[in-house]
């Protein structure tokens, strides 16, 4: 959770699970993370093995992004989140709080009420 929770790295995890790209077009499509900022971030995924970096030696030199075997792991957790947000949006799941007005009282709650 600790990677996931870390602000625009589902967005970069799913841009990259299409396929290998450069900064640039990663940048380009990713118009709302600064520069700056999506650069801190590869470079944390990266550290983690979770994206991998391949400079390309040609000219014009060229960075490429790719998940790793791992980081394609996320692609499982991106269909698990995506199938839970058509289910909560159809309605098919409560809301925490209509949840909590069925269940029994804590144990709390009865200790509150003596």
């Amino acid at each position: 959770m600790d990677v996931l929770a870390r602000p625009w790295t589902g967005l970069i995890l799913c841009t990259l699970s299409q396929r290998p790209v450069g900064f640039c077009e990663l940048a380009e499509r990713l118009e709302v993370i600064g520069d700056r900022m999506l650069s801190c971030r590869l470079k944390e995924l990266e550290a983690r093995g979770i994206v991998e970096r391949q400079v390309i030696s040609e000219a014009p030199l060229r960075v490429t992004y790719r998940l790793t075997e791992v980081g394609q792991g996320f692609s499982e957790v991106a269909r698990a989140i995506e199938h839970w947000g058509g289910a909560l949006l159809a309605g098919a799941v409560e809301p925490p709080d209509a949840q909590l007005e069925q269940s029994e009282p804590s144990v709390m709650d009865r200790s509150i009420a003596r």
